[in-house]
């Protein structure tokens, strides 16, 4: 099949008129197969019969009313089962036909039989189940024929309709394969990738280019977008890390010589602010840090993990427990999965007194939450938590709270969606914050 393809158009449009000329020689063919299946000129002998009809009726209409008793009985002994109908009785018959088998009337419909010569008034009807010819002789008399069924055929499946039902079954069939074999199925693949953005960028491989020429084009176009941006992100991360580690020197300078100030409140101030000033900048560095990339993924028992840090922070003396299975084996990269928890945990002790880490496995994944008893955060704000240097500090925090850098729950969303999993935020009752984790796919391969 490789050496076909390399014959076969590479762009939608010659793919489509190529499409489209098969199509044509499809519906030729199997027109020409149906007419040698059905082996008859039927239209033809129908339009004999519609004629022998008329001529009938013609006679009729030029002989007086007195001699039609005697012109029906020799129709008749001529082999035609004739009979003579007042035209009201048309809509009846019409009727007739309109209530006729579902089957039939389909057939009607899809496959009617061609009659070239049909005169004006005259009608194909059923009458008591079989076809029959309706033809009108004066506005109240009308001639009603019921031939042969076996040589008047009423679904003629060679008609011009067969060809209108073959068109249009080859060109949905074509263009459906047409469709997804040669758009949808590169586009879902394409979209697939593009997905996740921050896998998309991460990943070295460049996306495979394949289908038309236009979505391979276009392929082409996010592969090279991508390395643009991989690049850009690489020069300001080493930006930001040069310039961190720059600041570091000078501000080592101011805290050495405030240290020399006699005014004890000034220093101290001085002091606390080159403090602050380095912690922003290790959160900084911290946050733009990529461990988590190279961090080969486990399997790891998440309740050992959990319990672990539980017990760490209750060793300093803070309010935590953890409600939960004791066992619950899970794929995760160790470091950045605890880092996550932690930067959770130190976000709800520094707002509240008390935290609850719970863990749920839901049947189709795994559910960790962080729950404290601090002020809260409005609904309306909690889209914005995970925004970096995003603070709130005004609504959710107790007074003399230590005030910090908005890049705890940034790092937490960036683990979290490494993961597979999302963020979300709640009501803790009566009151607080719940950052629910939810993952429900175990995705990562676990290392060798």
């Amino acid at each position: 099949m490789t050496w076909l393809r390399r014959f076969l158009p590479t762009t939608i449009r010659t793919q489509m008129v190529l499409l489209i000329v098969v199509a044509i020689i499809v519906v030729v063919k199997a027109g020409s197969l149906l007419e040698n299946l059905e082996g008859g000129e039927y239209s033809d002998d129908n339009d004999v019969t519609v004629a022998r009809a008329e001529t009938v009726a013609a006679l009729f209409a030029q002989t007086p009313p007195e001699d039609h008793a005697a012109l029906l009985a020799g129709a008749r002994r001529a082999g035609m089962d004739i009979a003579l109908t007042d035209q009201r009785d048309f809509e009846s018959l019409v009727e007739a036909e309109r209530t006729g088998g579902f089957l039939s009337r389909m057939l009607s419909l899809l496959f009617s039989a061609e009659y070239h010569d049909m005169s004006p008034g005259t009608e194909i009807v059923l009458h008591d189940g079989s076809p029959a010819i309706f033809v009108p002789i004066t506005q109240q008399n009308a001639l009603l024929y019921m031939p042969d069924a076996s040589t008047f055929v009423v679904h003629d499946f060679t008609s011009r309709y067969t060809y209108y039902f073959i068109s249009f079954v080859t060109f949905v069939a074509l263009f459906s394969v047409f469709g997804i074999r040669a758009i949808t199925a590169p586009l879902r693949n394409l979209m697939r990738e593009l997905a996740s953005t921050k896998a998309f960028l991460d990943n070295d491989a460049p996306l495979k280019a394949q289908g038309s020429r236009e979505i391979a084009d276009l392929t082409n176009v996010l592969n090279e977008l991508k390395f643009r941006i991989r690049a850009m992100m690489a020069g300001q991360t080493r930006m930001l890390r040069a310039v961190s580690h720059d600041l570091r020197t000078p501000l080592t300078r101011i805290r050495l010589r405030s240290e020399r100030i006699e005014n004890a409140e000034l220093r101290d101030q001085i002091v606390a602010d080159v403090g602050n000033v380095n912690k922003l900048i290790n959160a900084t560095l911290d946050y733009i840090r990529n461990d988590r990339d190279t961090e080969q993924p486990e399997r790891t028992d998440l309740a050992s993990m959990l319990e672990t840090i539980v017990a760490d922070y209750s060793d300093l003396g803070s309010d935590i427990t953890y409600d939960g299975p004791p066992r619950l084996i899970w794929t995760v990269k160790p470091n950045a999965f605890q880092r996550a928890i932690v930067n959770l945990c130190d976000n709800g002790l520094k707002f509240g007194t008390s935290v609850t880490v719970t863990l749920r496995d839901t049947g189709t994944g795994v559910k960790i939450e962080i729950r404290d008893n601090g002020p809260g955060v409005p609904e309306t704000s909690r889209g914005r938590l995970i925004e970096p240097f995003f603070k709130l500090d005004d609504a959710r925090s107790e007074k003399n709270a230590p005030s910090g850098f908005g890049l705890g729950l940034s790092i937490v969303d960036d683990i979290v969606r490494d993961h597979g999993g999302t963020v979300s935020f709640h009501d803790n009752e009566p009151h607080g914050l719940v950052v629910a984790l939810t993952f429900t796919d175990d995705t990562l391969a676990p290392s060798s």
